[in-house]
């Protein structure tokens, strides 16, 4: 990659043009906080929409730049819309058995269904999550707290019922992990993925979703950018300077690579 095509692909922008979309978890906030604080640098630019500025990817590293009352940030802008950008969720789950039982110790409504009429029932905002346990003929489906839902209403519930889920030690899995989770006997809540149009919209209404609500997949993101903070403190030109000089000596040709595979960053 060339250094006039890198540098096409990043901005200097103002923090008050920003959007948060998902809230932060207070221990992942804690320690990145932390970590920018003793490096002093901002490592990946926050990935933006273009039009709107709502951040796709960075929420938590927009918070610390925020608590750092820092007034730029190095931002990535995308065309959200377009379909090379994926959209879908992380899938809450458990190696601790959750049957519809403990949900209706919580006072919950529930309702036995076949996996298939339960995925349709989600998807159309018939009930917030649909808990999935057990493995092969074993396993049993069960809609939590059905009813007519909108975005918001279905979001306040999510929140909710996952607050009170603690003792079953809930991880998050990217949901076209589906079938690995059950496979390995986890309990799943399956839950239904938003829509663009919908993270654009609770965004810049500021009703940003539960940590987890969503999961995208952007092409091309740039990482390992280690922008020093102190530029960030600066004129917004003169840090694009200083980002342009910086990169100058770095992007030798060969010394930036883009990665067609998946690949796993130890951060």
């Amino acid at each position: 990659m060339e250094l006039e095509e890198l540098l096409s692909m990043l901005e200097i922008t103002g923090m008050d043009s920003l959007h948060p979309h998902e809230q932060t978890i207070p221990a992942n906030l804690r320690r990145l906080q932390e970590a920018m604080f003793n490096l002093g640098r901002l490592v990946d630019p926050l990935v933006i929409d273009r039009k709107t500025g709502v951040i796709l990817d960075g929420n938590h590293r927009y918070l610390v730049l925020r608590n750092m009352e820092i007034p730029n940030a190095v931002v990535q802008p995308v065309d959200y819309f377009s379909d090379k950008i994926g959209l879908g969720t992380w899938l809450p789950a458990s190696k601790i058995l959750m049957r519809k039982e403990d949900f209706e110790k919580l006072g919950e409504k529930t309702e036995s269904v076949d996996f298939e009429a339960g995925k349709r029932a989600i998807d159309s905002l018939e009930a917030v999550f649909m808990i999935v346990s057990g493995k092969g003929g074993d396993r049993e489906c069960a809609l939590i707290s059905p009813g007519s839902y909108d975005v918001v209403s279905m979001t306040a519930k999510q929140k909710e019922l996952i607050s009170s889920l603690s003792q079953f030690n809930l991880d998050y899995h990217p949901d076209d992990y589906a079938q690995e989770l059950l496979d390995s006997g986890k309990s799943v809540l399956f839950r239904r993925p938003y829509a663009k149009k919908e993270v654009v919209g609770e965004a810049l209404a500021g009703r940003p979703f539960p940590p987890k609500s969503t999961r995208h997949t952007i092409p091309d993101r740039v990482i390992r950018l280690n922008m020093p903070l102190g530029w960030l403190l600066e004129e917004k030109e003169d840090a694009r300077r200083q980002l342009e000089e910086m990169l100058g000596k770095r992007a030798y040709s060969g010394n930036v690579r883009r990665y067609p595979e998946p690949v796993i960053v130890i951060y």
